[in-house]
């Protein structure tokens, strides 16, 4: 058995060879390159410019889309007010996400317009280049002692 000892050079050139193609395929990755927390914000943002009226579609999978899509127009505007996530909470805490194969998980911690407390687990998946939002659980707790402390997806925190 043969142990070879690679030269300094060598190891050098080899650290950076990986390297190069562990940035490059972070940076291919676009997924990785979108943040769940900026796609909640857009989507509060629209809400707070144009209320129901809001555009779900670039923000909801196709899969969470059809409860709207599939609405009568009487019922409409009261499935888009419980879809409207961003609008569970008066208060956000603080929140967290991970990167899942498919998108992210975004969980906040946050008080709601009533004065429950509570974690949103919202999982967004990627499609049409975007983050969008394809499933959500809100978790009340009773005290912040009981927040989840970190990013987890909805299939996660259903009790």
């Amino acid at each position: 058995m043969h142990l070879i000892n690679p030269t300094p050079t060598a190891l050098v050139i080899s650290s950076l060879l990986i390297s190069g193609f562990f940035i490059q395929g972070c940076a291919s990755n676009p997924t990785e390159q979108k943040h769940a927390w900026e796609t909640y914000e857009r989507f509060r943002v629209a809400l707070e410019k144009n209320g129901l009226d809001t555009d779900y579609a670039p923000f909801f999978s196709a899969h969470a889309y059809q409860d709207i899509r599939e609405a009568s127009k009487e019922d409409r505007p009261y499935i888009k007010e419980m879809l409207a996530y961003p609008r569970y909470f008066s208060v956000t805490f603080e929140h967290y996400e991970k990167s899942i194969a498919s998108g992210a998980c975004l969980t906040l911690n946050g008080e709601t317009l009533h004065g429950d407390i509570g974690s949103l687990s919202i999982k967004l998946l990627e499609e049409d280049g975007r983050l969008k939002m394809n499933d959500a659980n809100l978790l009340y707790v009773d005290s912040k002692t009981d927040f989840i402390a970190q990013a987890k997806c909805p299939d996660e925190t259903r009790i």
